[in-house]
């Protein structure tokens, strides 16, 4: 699958981008765009694209989920597909159309080869943070190779740090040894601890009842002692209440008789007094003020009386400013009127000036006005006298134009007929451009020539490094070999027989070990602590009841003893009691010393056990290493029979593989070598039909091909060439000759016609020349400079007239209408108001008036303040009479509660009020102190309390009191003690949860122990079962995957390594070396980082070739691999791209514009460039 276009309609920044990615021979693209430009978003899009936009996408910025739209035209071998994706959780994926696809995700299924977005990240998609850590990861590894190929084949981050975090767990969980940090450890240290705590707080019923009787013995005493404590207390608190509160009970007793000394009383409030005293206070404060303010209304109202002002002058004061404006006015205006009579005089005069150079000779003024033309025909004028010089040059520069373009006519005429017939060398032309379009065919017969010279070295070297050897190439292709699967599947077999028997080996080592350990343990323990096995106390028990038979047949039953029974036991039976009675006691004394040694007794047990187990495992053991004996042998007979058909010995199957492979190299390599003969056999035909098609058509143009028949292609290509160029050019120049002429004919048509206008329009502007002079009344025969000056006098005659209507009508004129004017508004205003200045000028008038005017105004504001004043004093005193009402309207209150009528009453009636009140105060104040000092107690049990007693009698019965107290005291902190040892004592087996806390915590530790033993079970196989997928990668991939990453490796690093190698320690374990171009080994921690990202990459690249050869492509994205490379080997690396670009599209994302130039340089115009702008 590749894609041929990617739409970013509505994605990240992205409107309507569209990513055009065509389809060539080599399918790479590199995507390039400075920062900011979209690089990153493209490279997510296209993931977004293939397995859906997630929910929580961080590209919505500019266009909302429900808008965002990716688009593409999805290639594969079989059909094409054009999608879009929306946002969404179901039905995403939609047609052309913009409605869901019918068969949804599975539309993409065949294109994806049912990848997933998981597997596309690891497999085809690397970036340079993703190479630095696989880098990394290939020096941690310690070049353990199967780590190294399992992470870069299977495109998985972090495999070492995912084994050592699962080693890691497992050590953390349990181990063979005991170590505090693990948690099996804790939880068992937990589970003693809970069963010591457990034994501890497990007791007997005996012990537990005496405990209970000394605790209830010991809190009965302290209830006793603490009742006694109590009632002695109480007493001592009673007689001090008693002395407290004993003066109180007396005071109170004296203030109820002066209340009921005082009789009946009104209560009034506390504020009477105050509101009494107030109200007398203002009362004689507003009649003073009241009296003071009528004396001085009296005097302002006399005031008053006597102002008195012109009100109708006053109410023509806006008329007389309107007059002192104009008054000042009219006094400028007269000082001007002679001025502007003398410049009236001087218009005139320059009037009459100007008039005489035109020769009118009227002196009237009027006269000569009138007879000023309108602007409009000095205008005409004026205008045709701008046109002459341009119509004038106009005919000039006609007449000149016109001379020159037929003389120019009639040399291109001339040259046209000079010129001789042009050859036509189109067929000549189209042939050149076939062999050119044909390209360098000449460079493609070196290139195949070489490449035929090197395809032949590749078979020779092929053929000389195979081992075993051939004869000839054509053995390689005749004799039968086994199929690789099969060689594959031999050595996997090998291996496996390999592992089990060194397993087995060490396994059968281990068991004889153990075996020997656990003996020479049985021995030691039977030396050391003097114990007797079960089989020795048996064996004793047999020989005791053997004698014990003997001596009843003998001694009892009087039976003879049978001859082999005598024969076996001819000793004892010389003193048969004699033997017996050792024979029984050895019974005893091991029957005894196991007892007593059982603890030993038990361990021997263990240990036969052990030792049997042992025995029984190593026979095992021995078992299966004689069948892998058998296996092995199996294993080497069927080898040879694989290659019984070869005539050669086969070598080991990890080098028949590689032979195979080699083989396999070799035939490719002979078919590569004819494919290149015979393309080079069709090229060297191609070049010379070609040179034969140019010498033919040179010769059919007259040129000797003799001398050329000699000559490469190239050479004859370059003769037809300039052939062909030189006829050309003659060709063009005679057309660009033509073409010239008959430029020049047009141009002196139009020069012609040209010349035709100018003399038409001189003629046209003549006409209208002489009738403007004539509506001027100007001669006709004047020359144009004189017109233009007498215009120029009628322009300033006009505007000498202008000022003198001006000065006349506009300013002399005014000046008389505003005097008159102003002198009748004057006289009416001093008809009405100064009757007494009639006659008078209109100035001298109006200056008396303003006079006055302002007097009037003057008393007129008098007048108006001494009226305010009249009206604050009239407001002053009616306020002063009403706060002295208000005064004594706050007395009626207390009045009418106290029941009187005047304020002396009133007054007495508030003394006795307040000191109803200060009693009042004194009782509620005792009544308070009783309170608090009387514990609680009501007043009347109080009073009780204090009558007839004696306080002499109190204050000694106090005193013993405390004596008392203190004894009680002594003997109830001694009760506390007894009874808090009784009761610790006690609650120690008694209501404590801690044997119930110890067995649930035994509980829990147990739990803890299995769930660790399960985590443990758990993390362990998970570690076995990835080591084992590590193992199983390798050796399925090793031997074809280094092969391929070794080519690689040697690309990119431009040759500094020449092959990738597999080696083997001391522990026969298998690591990769790189193999300098010198013959030095250098194994993967002694690379550079760089070395080792450049290593990592060689593993991709060659676990994506297998990948490709295994199912169908997908693009390869790379992102920025090379930025901490330098430029020779990022150009190793774009070759090395460019060759996986021949197998699946390669999609190359860079801000860097360096990165693109070296790509273009290094593979040139097969990269095809994407810039996002």
């Amino acid at each position: 699958m590749r894609l041929r276009r990617l739409d970013l309609l509505r994605y990240g920044h992205f409107t309507k981008k569209v990513v055009e990615l065509p389809t060539d021979e080599t399918d790479f693209h590199i995507i390039f765009g400075p920062n900011e430009a979209g690089k990153s978003t493209a490279l997510a899009a296209i993931e977004d694209l293939l397995f859906g936009i997630p929910m929580h996408s961080p590209y919505n910025f500019l266009h909302d989920y429900s808008d965002m739209r990716i688009g593409a035209v999805l290639e594969s071998e079989r059909s094409s597909l054009e999608v879009f994706r929306r946002k969404g959780t179901k039905c995403t994926l939609l047609g052309p159309d913009d409605l869901p696809l019918a068969g949804g995700e599975g539309a993409l299924r065949s294109f994806l080869v049912d990848a997933d977005r998981s597997f596309f990240e690891r497999m085809f998609s690397l970036d340079h943070v993703r190479l630095e850590e696989g880098g990394r990861e290939i020096l941690e590894a310690n070049d353990e190779i199967g780590q190294m190929l399992f992470s870069a084949g299977a495109g998985v981050a972090g495999l070492r740090d995912r084994l050592l975090d699962l080693s890691k767990e497992a050590d953390d969980l349990w181990g063979a040894r005991r170590a505090s940090r693990r948690l099996f450890t804790q939880a068992e240290d937990k589970l003693k601890e809970a069963d010591k705590e457990l034994r501890e707080h497990t007791f007997t019923a005996n012990k537990w009842q005496g405990l209970k009787r000394a605790y209830e013995t010991a809190d009965e005493a302290y209830i006793e002692v603490e009742g006694n404590f109590e009632k002695v207390s109480a007493e001592g608190k009673r007689l001090s209440r008693i002395r407290r509160i004993y003066r109180y009970v007396r005071i109170k007793t004296e203030l109820d008789g002066q209340l009921d000394a005082l009789g009946e009383v009104v209560l009034l409030p506390e504020e009477a007094g105050q509101v009494l005293e107030s109200a007398e206070r203002n009362e004689t404060k507003a009649s003073a003020a009241i009296d003071t303010l009528l004396g001085q209304l009296e005097q302002v109202t006399q005031d008053l009386k006597a102002l008195t002002f012109d009100k109708m002058l006053v109410l023509r004061a806006d008329d007389m400013r309107e007059l002192h404006e104009r008054r000042i006015e009219i006094r400028r205006e007269k000082a001007d009127l002679p001025k502007r009579q003398s410049e009236l005089d001087v218009a005139d005069s320059e009037l009459r000036a100007l008039a005489k150079e035109l020769g009118w000779l009227e002196d009237d003024v009027d006269t000569l006005i009138s007879r000023i033309p309108a602007r409009a025909k000095v205008g005409v004028v004026r205008s045709l006298l701008e046109q002459r010089g341009e119509l004038a040059a106009s005919v000039t520069k006609s007449t000149q134009a016109l001379d020159e373009a037929q003389a120019d006519l009639i040399k291109l005429r001339d040259r046209l007929g000079e010129m001789g017939e042009v050859i036509d060398v189109s067929r000549l032309a189209a042939v050149v451009k076939t062999v050119r379009e044909s390209g360098d065919i000449a460079g493609r017969v070196a290139l195949a020539e070489q490449q035929a010279t090197e395809a032949q070295e590749r078979v020779d070297r092929l053929l000389a490094s195979m081992n075993p050897v051939l004869p000839n190439e054509n053995d390689a292709a005749e004799i039968k070999v086994p199929p690789r699967a099969g060689v594959q599947k031999h050595r996997d077999k090998v291996q496996d027989w390999d592992r089990h028997f060194r397993e087995a080996h060490q396994k059968t080592e281990a068991v004889e070990r153990e075996a020997d350990r656990a003996g020479k343990a049985f021995e030691r323990t039977v030396r050391n602590e003097r114990a007797f096995t079960s089989n020795e106390l048996e064996d004793a028990r047999r020989h005791r009841d053997v004698l014990w038979n003997l001596v009843k047949l003998k001694h009892i039953e009087n039976v003879p003893i049978s001859d082999e029974e005598h024969a076996a036991y001819a000793d004892e039976l010389e003193n048969l009691p004699a033997a017996f009675e050792p024979a029984m006691r050895l019974v005893d004394e091991i029957t005894n010393q196991r007892f007593d040694n059982a603890e030993a007794v038990g361990r021997l047990v263990e240990m036969s056990r052990i030792i049997d187990e042992q025995k029984e495992l190593l026979d095992q053991q021995l078992k299966q290493e004689l069948a892998l004996t058998k296996e092995e042998e199996q294993l080497k007979s069927d080898w040879q029979a694989m290659w019984k058909t070869a005539p050669f010995e086969p070598l080991e199957s990890d080098a028949m593989l590689d032979w195979l492979d080699a083989r396999s190299e070799l035939l490719k390599a002979v078919e590569q070598r004819a494919d290149v003969n015979g393309g080079l056999k069709i090229q060297r035909k191609e070049e010379h039909e070609s040179k034969e098609r140019l010498l033919t058509e040179l010769a059919a143009l007259d040129v000797d091909r003799v001398p050329l028949e000699d000559d490469i292609l190239r050479v004859v290509l370059e003769r037809a060439t300039n052939v062909q160029r030189e006829q050309e050019t003659a060709a063009q120049g005679e057309a660009q000759l033509e073409e010239s002429v008959q430029d020049a004919e047009d141009e002196a048509e139009r020069c012609e016609r040209d010349h035709d206008r100018a003399e038409k329009a001189w003629a046209e502007w003549q006409g209208q020349w002489s009738m403007a002079l004539r509506e001027l009344g100007l001669a006709a025969d004047l020359l144009s400079d004189a017109v233009g000056a007498q215009i120029e006098v009628i322009d300033q005659m006009r505007d000498w007239a202008g000022k003198v209507t001006q000065l006349r009508h506009d300013r002399i004129d005014k000046i008389v209408r505003d005097v008159a004017d102003f002198e009748s508004v004057v006289a009416e205003i001093v008809q009405q108001v100064a009757k007494d200045l009639l006659g008078k000028p209109a100035d001298e008038a109006v200056v008396k008036i303003e006079m006055r005017l302002a007097e009037a105004q003057r008393v007129q504001e008098l007048h108006k303040s001494k009226s305010e004043e009249v009206d604050g004093l009239e407001n002053q005193i009616t306020a002063m009479k009403e706060s002295r009402h208000e005064a004594m309207e706050s007395l009626i209150p207390f009045k009418e509660a106290a029941g009187v009528d005047d304020a002396k009453a009133l007054k007495a009636a508030i003394e006795s009020s307040d000191a109803l009140r200060q009693l009042q105060g004194k009782v509620a104040e005792n009544l308070q102190t009783m309170e608090q000092e009387g514990d609680g107690l009501a007043v009347d049990e109080l009073e009780k309390e204090c009558d007839e007693i004696d306080l002499d009698h109190v204050a000694a019965r106090e005193e013993s009191i405390a004596t008392e107290l203190d004894a009680l005291r002594q003997q109830l902190t001694t009760a506390v003690e007894v009874r808090s040892l009784a009761r610790e004592a006690f609650q120690a087996i008694r209501g404590d949860d801690s044997a119930a806390l110890a067995a649930a915590t035994r509980q829990e530790a147990i739990a803890e122990m299995r769930e660790v033993a399960t985590r443990y079970v758990r993390v362990r196989t998970s570690a076995i079962l990835l080591q084992w997928a590590i193992d199983r990668y390798r050796r399925e991939k090793q031997a074809p995957l280094l092969k391929r990453a070794g080519e690689l490796f040697v690309t990119i690093t431009r040759g500094s390594f020449s092959d990738l190698r597999v080696a083997y320690d001391d522990q026969d374990q298998a690591h990769l070396t790189g193999l300098r171009a010198d013959g030095e080994v250098v194994r993967v921690p002694g690379m550079s980082t760089g070395t080792a990202d450049q290593l990592y990459l060689a593993l991709r690249l060659a676990s994506i070739g297998d990948y490709l050869e295994r199912a169908d492509a997908l693009p390869f994205v790379a992102d920025d691999l090379f930025i901490n490379f330098d430029d020779d080997r990022s150009a190793a690396g774009f070759e090395v791209l460019g060759k996986l670009a021949q197998k699946t599209q390669v999609l190359f994302f860079t801000h860097h514009q360096h990165l693109v130039d070296i790509a273009r340089s290094t593979l040139g115009t097969s990269v095809h460039v994407v810039t996002l702008a």
